[in-house]
């Protein structure tokens, strides 16, 4: 459907809102909001006998640079720069000392110094900014927005407004009310269930057309909260085959097993992803690859079946799909509440790639004689992280190159644009300067976020169990949203899977994470292993340790291995965070290390008693998650922990508090509760009732398992399996 200005449709309705609309056309306004031709740029010194300038590219770097001047808040100086629109890069220069804009979150570089970078917007046009946009199960949505004038303050031309979908149709609102502050609110019925992105369109009195503006409105039962996710992580090429036709296993293990993107869009409507409370898919890289074998770093061939070899970073496996493929996953993701995250690789390229071929030795690259290979005698992964190659055959991105940061940051807001995608997850973070996350969440935000409405960005940051300085760093508002909270998976493992930690080795990852995020607003990505570890099943088989070439063996009868698998299930589905379950890890899939750890998702036909039980066991955990808010959003609090139980509460004002019981070796657990309220408490998972005293607390639990207790006669008890 061809786009209609909303002024000249000839609907009464519509005539009759525009009609009530107050403010005027006309003359142009001081009072109205418009974009500014300068920048304030503010700074803190160190000592009011600092000596501060502002130097920066509008002249070359010129030295001495701008002076600042002291300002009525105490101890803060300022200067007013005029620059012209687009990006600038700038620095302040205290007694000798270059620093970055501590009030802005992006950087670039001038040579190897780091500086601040900004991207300001062309103030001789208008533009639109997006206060607020809501949805209601009901269909209705209501979006919020201000009309900023061009330096020239003409107002808006209330005739002019478009609001088209993602796809290009006209969205026609039920009622449009302009405000002669430039302020206006669009109101829309009959939307149908789902994600509703919006592009607003509008010139002023003289012709000049506005920036546009994006809002999104999500039709779903309640508001959207990162803490309520439950996150499914698919690797396409090892998920399901087209038309839902199940894979077999390559006989290399390393090489393709012909899933497909539609195979994920068949499990979304056949209600497999729904039952396991599934809110968020992150789908591994759909991003063209090369053909063809290649050496790992144990010289064996591999493929490029899971996607970390991008050659091109606009176009889509051909062996996963078409556009069109992705355009229909995502369109069913979305019309059944489900959000989705696509992978991006922006540390590095494969040598295939048009940008190796071209700019190879013009500075896109570290390194580009490819003498730095991660962990090399003279190239080692502490000093040279963020600079070497994982192999020699993937050329690693300097993003201290602005042409680099331009071009990836722009590939990878692409995939937002052309799918309408929820957020992302960026692979190899620590890899890459700080910069180059703070610029792609910039660009993202920017473009997408307003209140009601925040892209996910989450980060895969690989550390062991004790590096939570390591996550903190790329953390904050102008950060990552999430990290995989990998001390959580090794102290799962340990306590769990191999039992070499003692239970209380949860806590301590628990309390550690929370005390160094704090303040942070991230909500970390819990899980129990992915694609880069042996399957927690192995490990808890005892044969971790293995060869990924090595297949593991499935077993039938081992009670023990799935009641491991349960429990700790049970306990990143309680715990604070955003789960992540590993395709598989709902059936306790086994495997070794990579490839083993990718191996096909089983049918269901191949599954046995032992897996389905657990799958069973998951989705009633998933289903009290998705009841119980104090589950999702309330704070932790340790009542006991030991070698062999944890217990903990989760607690929201408004909410019950919910119990969480982890057994390991022991069918009982006795311990004071405290701040537990006395009285009847019923486990969700079971039915079994115990009494919470006031003094030490008793309750009997089978080793290896999981109790939810909530008190007697709590709602979500009755939506319990």
């Amino acid at each position: 459907m061809r786009s209609v200005a909303l002024g000249v449709l000839a609907t009464g309705l519509m005539l009759g809102a525009i009609a009530s609309c107050r403010g005027t056309d006309g003359a142009t306004d001081a009072s109205l909001p418009a974009r500014s031709c300068s920048v304030v740029v503010w700074h803190h010194p160190q000592s009011s006998s600092s000596h501060v300038e502002v130097v920066g590219d509008w002249n070359g770097w010129a030295r001495p640079g701008l002076s600042m001047s002291e300002t009525s808040t105490a101890g803060w100086l300022a200067s007013t720069i005029t620059m012209t629109a687009g990006e600038h890069l700038y620095a302040f220069v205290e007694d000798g000392t270059w620093l970055v804009d501590s009030n802005v979150p992006t950087t670039g570089y001038l040579g190897d110094q780091e500086v601040t970078w900004i991207d300001l917007a062309d103030c001789s046009v208008p533009g639109i900014s997006v206060s607020g946009a809501s949805g209601s199960a009901d269909g209705h949505a209501t979006v919020q927005a201000t009309f900023e004038s061009a330096s020239s303050r003409d107002p808006l031309d209330r005739t002019s407004l478009v609001v088209t979908d993602h796809d290009g149709a006209t969205v026609l609102p039920s009622s449009v009310g302009v405000e002669g502050s430039g302020a206006f609110t669009l109101t829309f019925t009959g939307l149908s269930p789902g994600k509703h992105t919006l592009m607003l369109q509008a010139k002023d009195t003289k012709g000049r057309a506005a920036d546009p503006a994006w809002a999104t409105a999500w039709i779903e039962p309640q508001p959207y909260d990162p803490r309520d996710q439950i996150i499914y992580q698919i690797m396409p090429d090892r998920y399901r085959g087209p038309n839902d036709a199940p894979l077999t296993q390559p006989s290399v293990p390393s090489a393709r097993a012909g899933g497909t993107i539609s195979g994920a869009t068949a499990a979304i409507e056949a209600g497999d992803l729904a039952r396991l409370g599934v809110t968020t898919i992150w789908i591994q890289p759909l991003y063209a690859n090369p053909d063809g074998w290649y050496p790992g770093t144990d010289g064996r061939p591999y493929s490029s079946y899971h996607g970390y070899w991008p050659i091109s970073p606009r176009a889509i496996e051909p062996a996963l799909g078409t556009e069109a493929d992705v355009d229909a996953f995502i369109a069913t993701a979305h019309a059944h509440d489900v959000r989705v995250l696509f992978d991006v690789v922006p540390n590095h390229v494969h040598e295939l790639s048009p940008y190796a071929q071209a700019h190879l030795n013009g500075g896109w690259f570290n390194h580009p004689d490819g003498s730095c290979i991660c962990g090399s005698a003279t190239c080692d992964w502490t000093t040279h992280i963020t600079d070497c190659w994982f192999i020699d055959y993937l050329p690693d991105l300097d993003w201290r190159d602005a042409a680099v940061a331009d071009q990836v940051t722009s590939d990878v807001v692409w995939w937002m644009d052309r799918f309408d995608g929820d957020g992302i997850r960026i692979d190899a973070v620590p890899m890459m300067v700080r910069a180059a996350t703070r610029r792609i969440a910039a660009a993202l935000r920017g473009k997408y976020d307003h209140p009601a409405h925040t892209m996910f960005l989450l980060g895969e940051n690989f550390v062991g169990q004790d590096d939570f300085d390591l996550l903190k760093y790329e953390l904050g508002p102008s950060g990552l949203d999430s990290e995989f909270n990998f001390p959580l998976m090794w102290a799962l493992r340990g306590a769990i899977a191999d039992e070499s930690q003692p239970m209380s080795a949860i806590d301590d990852a628990v309390q550690a994470g929370l005390l160094d995020w704090a303040g942070s607003g991230a909500v970390m990505a819990t899980m129990i292993g992915n694609h880069d570890v042996d399957r927690f099943a192995t490990e808890s088989v005892g044969d971790g340790d293995v060869d990924g070439w090595t297949p593991a063996v499935q077993p039938a009868t081992d009670s023990e291995v799935y009641s491991k698998q349960v429990l700790a299930l049970g306990a990143v589905l309680t715990l604070p965070g955003a789960p992540v379950v590993y395709y598989g890890d709902e059936v306790a899939l086994v495997g070794h290390s990579d490839p083993d750890s990718r191996h096909v998702m089983p049918a269901d036909s191949e599954l046995n008693s032992a897996q389905l039980a657990t799958r069973a066991s998951m989705a009633a955990l998933a289903k009290l998650r998705t009841c119980s808010a104090s589950l999702r959003r309330g704070s932790y609090r340790l009542l006991f922990a030991d070698t062999e139980h944890v217990a903990f509460a989760r607690e929201l004002a408004g909410a019950d508090t919910v119990v969480v019981l982890l057994f390991r070796n022991a069918s009982a657990l006795s311990a004071p509760l405290h701040g537990i309220a006395p009285g009847a408490w019923v486990d969700a998972l079971t039915g079994n009732e115990s009494t919470v005293t006031p003094g030490t607390t008793s309750v009997e639990g089978a080793p290896l398992s999981v109790q939810v207790l909530l008190p007697s006669g709590n709602a979500c008890l009755a939506a319990a399996p």
